[in-house]
């Protein structure tokens, strides 16, 4: 099978990800400081319309590759169908079940949860294969799995903000556990909430990083 070359849009996709959870998250956060939970649960499934269609899109990437190993026609990259699919069909799924999630009005902390687990592996792909220097670019590679892994582990308390103070007002039920519509320790959240949007930040920052090189050496020699 020849080397179909997708890379580089999978990493555009990546860079457009974490522009959404960001500019979603900041919305967000800003109409919940402002006690307006209507407005910041509508900016919340506007922001999650866009990653499921995101979701999606690198869903159907994901699932093809699994599928057939595109890949794999490059020399010395077997590996790589495993070490790049895996993980985008592991986000692909989390997307999509987040957006469910508050479509539905669903309590969204499984899907961070779920999310802990999947940051979990995400760091270990990225650990391993710069152990083995599976990639051309090792550093800019690992630095890339590092900080979408933890942007990933980092989903579970803005999952938790989200059902308690921007769904749970609303929604009965939505809540973990029953709590007031505002944080009684604000600072708390501040700095798990602005952990999490710099994680976003270095994910995209990273994901820029990996791409102009992907679209540099791939533009000048392509398959």
């Amino acid at each position: 099978m020849a080397f179909i070359d997708d890379l580089s849009l999978i990493v555009d996709l990546l860079i457009l990800l974490c522009a959404a959870v960001f500019y979603t998250g900041v919305l967000v956060w800003f109409e919940s400081h402002r006690k307006d939970p209507v407005r910041a649960y509508s900016h919340l499934r506007g922001g999650a319309a866009i990653l499921g269609i995101l979701g999606l899109a690198i869903g159907l990437f994901a699932v093809w590759g699994e599928l057939t190993w595109p890949i794999n026609g490059f020399p010395g990259a077997t590996s790589y169908d495993l070490f790049f699919f895996d993980a985008l069909f592991l986000l692909a799924l989390l997307l999509l079940a987040f957006t469910v999630a508050i479509w539905r009005r669903l309590p969204s902390h499984f899907v961070g949860m779920f999310s802990v687990v999947v940051g979990l592996g995400v760091l270990f792909y990225g650990v391993r294969a710069y152990q083995l220097n599976l990639t051309e670019q090792p550093l800019e590679t690992l630095l890339l799995y590092l900080a979408f892994g933890g942007m990933a582990i980092l989903v579970y308390p803005a999952t938790l903000y989200v059902d308690w103070f921007v769904v749970g007002p609303q929604v009965p039920g939505a809540d973990p556990l029953p709590s007031g519509a505002t944080p009684n320790y604000p600072w708390i959240w501040r700095a798990l909430l602005g952990l999490f949007l710099a994680a976003v930040v270095l994910a995209g920052v990273a994901a820029v990083l990996y791409g102009i090189n992907i679209v540099w050496g791939h533009l000048a020699a392509p398959p």
